[in-house]
């Protein structure tokens, strides 16, 4: 066959999946990237960009579905982008998302043969997400079967793929619970029909700019944050009073609602000031059999029911005896240390943002757990130069659980020079835990890698790996 030019029409055949959730086609020696294409179907597709050894294509019709296709259940699919694969059986998703892990560890990481475990998927596969950000906007993303009334000028959703200034207008969200997609549709009812209008990111005018919901799916609790710019006073402030009052009557499970405010242009959903309107400015989670305190601001794993076979995993992959002393380094709110806290002597979490050492600090203390520490440093210096880290010398475990761009150099650095005898690294970025797992090769050796899916119909996949030090 001969290749496609840019803009050319061309049938082919879909054989597999590549990390990012996008089908693979091969013409002779040339590699095909097509989003939504699922293995197995034969399609139409428009050739986009072209590399030398690899094209990017647009899938335009599909003549053939492949074997396990399924009717995506979302209206939005396809367009929102939030979910790549929600037309696949799960089984096929989960398959496919271990399959790219091995073959990232093979290709980046260099590791001929990966001791991949059983990927573990979820049962919830919908209403998984305890927390969803959506965006105010007046510039709506029109869809073909929009109504007519429908305002062009206002929309509360999610960003349209590749367009950080629209905004696709949702009525639910498939991954989230049913009160909060009814709030969100009593939300974006209020705000349309209050008179002011949402922020324009281009002259950074306008009043609503994000809606933050929060659930705690163990105990029922429910968290607004609505942030707005500080723009159109006292009027703004009267408008998101009654919101407020309008919200708790409508729903007595609504725990507690903040109004916060920001005139920051950068589009990011937090707020420089805060007003607590209903209830006490955060919720609680359990997990784990333990209860951690949400503030509108804390991270937190997003799926509740998955995050504890995460810890599960950790543990099980750790294999405690209860002598151990561990490091969690990128500890965040201290949610891995304080799970297995009670399987060894003590946990030391490293953390360098300081609302969250001081999140995991409350945590231990709701939970009665005293054999838990948390330092406040910045992870390149943080085995280097923190004294409480110095005295207790080598670990018997450390944890890894780095941001999506991976471990910091110094930090790889100072883990082989520490040596200690097991490291667990935890990872939502498997090309960056590839490359990770081949600079410690050095001095460990990969005994097990444990994929676990939190995040069903999407193109996420988190790993843990069991690292056993080799050399001395």
């Amino acid at each position: 066959m001969k290749k496609p030019r840019k803009g050319e029409l061309f049938e082919i055949e879909i054989t597999d999946l590549a990390f990012g959730a996008k089908g693979i086609a091969r013409t002779d020696d040339f590699v095909w990237f097509i989003n939504r294409a699922l293995p197995g179907q034969n399609i139409v597709a428009r050739a986009g960009r072209i590399k030398k050894a690899y094209g990017e294509a647009r899938l335009m019709e599909v003549l053939s579905p492949a074997p396990d296709q399924i009717d995506p259940p979302c209206p939005y699919f396809g367009i929102c982008g939030g979910c790549q694969m929600q037309h696949w059986k799960y089984e096929k998703q989960v398959e496919a998302k271990a399959r790219q892990v091995k073959d990232i560890l093979q290709r980046i990481g260099s590791i001929p043969d990966p001791p991949m475990l059983k990927a573990i998927g979820a049962d919830n596969l919908y209403a998984y997400r305890n927390k969803m950000e959506f965006t105010f906007s007046d510039r709506r993303w029109l869809l073909q079967d929009d109504p007519m009334e429908k305002p062009v000028d206002f929309a509360l959703g999610l960003h349209a793929p590749g367009c950080y200034d629209k905004v696709l207008d949702l009525d639910a969200c498939l991954l989230q619970s049913e009160i909060n997609n009814a709030i969100l549709r009593e939300v974006k009812q209020f705000t349309m029909e209050s008179g002011l209008p949402p922020y324009n990111l281009r002259t950074h005018e306008g009043f609503w700019r994000f809606l933050i919901l929060r659930e705690g799916q163990q105990t029922g609790q429910y968290m607004v944050h609505l942030v707005t710019s500080g723009q159109f006073e006292p009027e703004g402030l009267d408008a998101v009073n009654r919101l407020c009052k309008l919200l708790t009557d409508q729903h007595p499970e609504l725990f507690t609602f903040i109004h916060g405010i920001s005139d920051n242009i950068g589009q990011v959903a937090r707020s420089e000031t805060e007003r607590i309107l209903h209830g006490p400015g955060h919720i609680s989670e359990k997990i784990y059999g333990l209860e951690f305190e949400i503030s509108p601001a804390a991270f937190f794993q997003t799926n509740t029911v998955q995050a504890e076979i995460l810890f599960h995993s950790i543990i099980e992959l750790a294999d405690f005896n209860g002598t151990e002393t561990v490091f969690d380094l990128y500890c965040g709110t201290g949610a891995i240390g304080l799970a297995l806290a009670e399987k060894v002597k003590q946990v030391i979490g490293v953390e360098v943002i300081e609302s969250a050492v001081q999140d995991a600090h409350r945590n231990a203390e709701r939970n009665g757990i005293e054999n838990a520490t948390f330092v406040l440093a910045d992870m390149k210096d943080a085995l280097r130069d923190q004294p409480v880290i110095q005295e207790l010398g080598v670990p018997d475990v450390l944890i890894l659980d780095p941001p999506r761009g991976g471990t910091h150099p110094k930090t790889i650095e100072d883990v082989l020079n520490l040596k200690a005898p097991k490291v667990i690294y935890v990872s939502c970025n498997p090309p960056m835990l590839a490359k990770d797992l081949q600079s410690l090769s050095s001095a460990y050796t990969l005994k097990k890698v444990q994929p676990v899916d939190l995040f069903p119909h999407t193109k996420h996949i988190e790993v843990v790996a069991l690292l056993e030090l080799t050399s001395v």
